[in-house]
Order: C-alpha cells, then sequence, then structure tokens
C-alpha cells in the first residue's frame, strides 16, 4: 500500500523530522548506524517522521510525531510503532520494540510518497527476520515476512481504554 502525504501532511512531517535531528544534535546523540554521506540523518529522521504520519493517516488516526519519545509508540493510543527504511529489505526490529510488545509497521520509500510494507508482532522478528550481523543488535524483516497490511485490525494495534502514554 502506498500513501502520498499532502504538502500540507509533508511539511509538518518535515518540521518534526528537523525537530529531531536538532534534538539528538543538542544532545551528541551517537546513531546506532554511522552517516553515509552529510545530512543521512537529518534525511532519515524526515523520512521516518513521514512515515509516522503516512500510516496514522492509513489508519484514520491523528499522527503523533513527537519529539525524544523512544519510551512510547509512534501513534498515541496505540502501541505501534513505525520503522521507515531506504530499502524494503532493512526495515529492523529491536529487542526493545520485543520487550515492549509493539507492533512494528514496516516502511520504506521517500517522501511525499510511503509505502507500507506491513506489521508484524515484535515478538515474531527473530523467527521471520535475519539478525545483523553487527552491533546494534536487530532483525531486518525481509518483505515476505511482514503480515498483510490489511489485517492489521484496532483489536491488534490500540492499547487498552484509559491507558495513555505521556508524549512530552
Amino acid at each position: 500500500m502506498t500513501v502520498t502525504l499532502t504538502p500540507a501532511q509533508e511539511a509538518l512531517a518535515v518540521e518534526a523530522g528537523r525537530a529531531r535531528q536538532l534534538s539528538a544534535e543538542a544532545k551528541r546523540s551517537r546513531p546506532a548506524f554511522p552517516e553515509a554521506w552529510p545530512g543521512q540523518l537529518l534525511d532519515n529522521h524526515i523520512n521516518a517522521a513521514c512515515a509516522e504520519a503516512a500510516v496514522a493517516l492509513a489508519l484514520g488516526l491523528e499522527p503523533s510525531l513527537g519529539v525524544d519519545v523512544y519510551a512510547v509508540p509512534d501513534l498515541d493510543g496505540t502501541r505501534i510503532e513505525v520503522r521507515w527504511a531506504r530499502s524494503p529489505r532493512f526495515c529492523k526490529v529491536t529487542p526493545r520494540d520485543i520487550a515492549q510488545g509493539r507492533i512494528v509497521v514496516g516502511t520504506c520509500g521517500t517522501r511525499p510518497r510511503v509505502e507500507i510494507l506491513g506489521w508484524l508482532e515484535a515478538g515474531d522478528a527473530p523467527a521471520r527476520g535475519r539478525r545483523a550481523t553487527s552491533p546494534p543488535p536487530c532483525w531486518f524483516i525481509d518483505e515476505l515476512g511482514w503480515e498483510r497490511w490489511e489485517r492489521l485490525t484496532p483489536e491488534i494495534y490500540r492499547v487498552e481504554t484509559g491507558a495513555r502514554f505521556s508524549r512530552k
């Protein structure tokens, strides 16, 4: 499934991606994977924010687009973690996703068009993905490892009523 953001939706996501990059620079965060070319990390943050917006739109939800919100799901009221990658073969699932019981939605593409590859219960990643050969520990999910998008229902991804996450 492909979602194309409107110019206004893309502008909001681009601003969130820039804020994420500025925050990472201010904290002197070290990326899990080194920058392959100048500006790649900023581009990654922007495309990831666009992917979150696209998944929210596909589900009929409002995009959350937070900054520095590593311990909460990407979409408010859900247990969804959106993963964007340049290639469909490199969407990753981390041990943190498994420990937190996340639903991981894989995406790729460049803004404003985002391809939603599918979803999976994070705990299924070791059986469905290939383990990274170098740190950080994670599993990369190939295209056939994802559940079909149409099978992701609110009963699967929504959190219990009253369970709210703090998005600072």
